[in-house]
């Protein structure tokens, strides 16, 4: 790896993260991780409006999300792990002196 870090597979930004054994910056990563995630989920129904949910990542969990509503759904668990997510960036912003936004 070079001093500045590799160019990205899918962007060409500079990053020092890998995925899937190539260097992906954390955007791209999050992209494929949610491209990944649609693809092996069947289609879901907004409960709301009955448009078909996308998917998208809030803080480190992979949610459904309704684009013509803008309902937000999680799965079982997904709230849990979304406030251990939270909790975690708050600490380490703290740990830096930097105050949590």
């Amino acid at each position: 790896m070079s001093l500045f870090g590799e160019k990205c597979v899918r962007c060409g930004a500079r990053t020092r993260n890998v995925y899937l054994d190539k260097p992906t910056c954390p955007d791209c990563a999050a992209a494929l991780e949610v491209a990944l995630a649609e693809s092996f989920e069947a289609k879901r129904a907004c409960p709301a409006d009955g448009s078909t949910l996308k998917k998208a990542i809030a803080h480190g969990v992979i949610i459904d999300r309704c684009e013509k509503c803008n309902g937000v759904w999680l799965d079982a668990g997904e709230m849990e792990r979304m406030n251990a997510e939270v909790a975690e960036e708050m600490l380490r912003a703290t740990a830096i002196g930097r105050p949590y936004a």
